[in-house]
């Protein structure tokens, strides 16, 4: 069941790696845009709360151009520290939860 959203856990497969001054995130052995997988409107999660965990924030997906490319809405959610190869996981929580859900 999940806490916050439809599916709290989507898929995370792969890493990722950001370009902040174009939004775009690419990633390595993803599956964004397959079914079941990453769809626009979801909340992209970069690396991992918790203990041991590195977390560099949450953004809200607004395109999807391939397996293994994607577009965020906007930078201010995350700590703009370099997110290269970074472990992440998709989510439907709602766009609320994110800083900014533009």
């Amino acid at each position: 069941m999940a806490l916050w959203g439809n599916n709290d856990n989507k898929g995370s497969g792969g890493t990722v790696t950001l370009d902040y001054s174009t939004g775009v995130v690419t990633g390595s052995g993803t599956t964004f845009g397959n079914v079941g997988a990453a769809a626009t409107g979801d909340v992209i999660r970069f690396g991992f709360r918790g203990s041991g965990g590195t977390y560099f924030g949450d953004a809200v997906i607004v395109g999807i151009a391939s397996t293994t490319s994607l577009t965020i809405g906007s930078t201010a959610g995350l700590s703009g520290a370099s997110i290269a190869s970074t472990a992440f996981y998709i989510s439907q929580l709602p766009k609320f939860t994110v800083r900014d859900s533009t």
